[in-house]
């Protein structure tokens, strides 16, 4: 089993957008502009926990995605009056994923179709600091 963790809030690896160079070709670039460096940074941890190389056997993912709770959860006081646990606004959790698994190819498995299980889940946390919680076993 690999266990890490990723500290930073994530970003979504949404729809990508195309449009035509001078030259008229045509280029496509991620909609959010956090995930490139989003994508590297969890790259470089996984990298730190795994040096064995990439299996290409079939794997299972577990992701805990963990938000800073917003101020409107706290009264004028500080005091928490929202005890909401999950995070249930954007971004959304497949976009999530999606950012994390490519993080990963090459480095945990050869190709991201490797996974055959994945559960994922949004909160909020009880810290001021996001992070996401990447558990792998196979």
């Amino acid at each position: 089993m690999i266990e890490f963790r990723v500290p930073g809030i994530a970003a979504p690896q949404g729809s990508k957008k195309a449009f035509k160079t001078r030259g008229g070709r045509i280029a496509l670039v991620e909609s959010c502009s956090r995930v490139k460096p989003y994508r590297a940074t969890v790259a470089l941890a996984a990298r730190e926990v795994w040096a064995e190389g990439a299996t290409h056997g079939t794997v299972g993912v577990s992701i805990a995605f963990t938000f800073v709770r917003p101020k409107s959860h706290y009264n004028a006081k500080g005091v928490l009056r929202a005890s909401v646990a999950t995070h249930p606004g954007k971004p959304d959790i497949d976009k999530l994923c999606r950012a994390v698994l490519d993080s990963l190819t090459g480095i945990i498995y050869a190709d991201d179709s490797q996974v055959v299980s994945l559960v994922a889940t949004k909160s909020y946390g009880n810290t001021a600091e996001s992070r996401i919680s990447i558990y792998i076993t196979g």
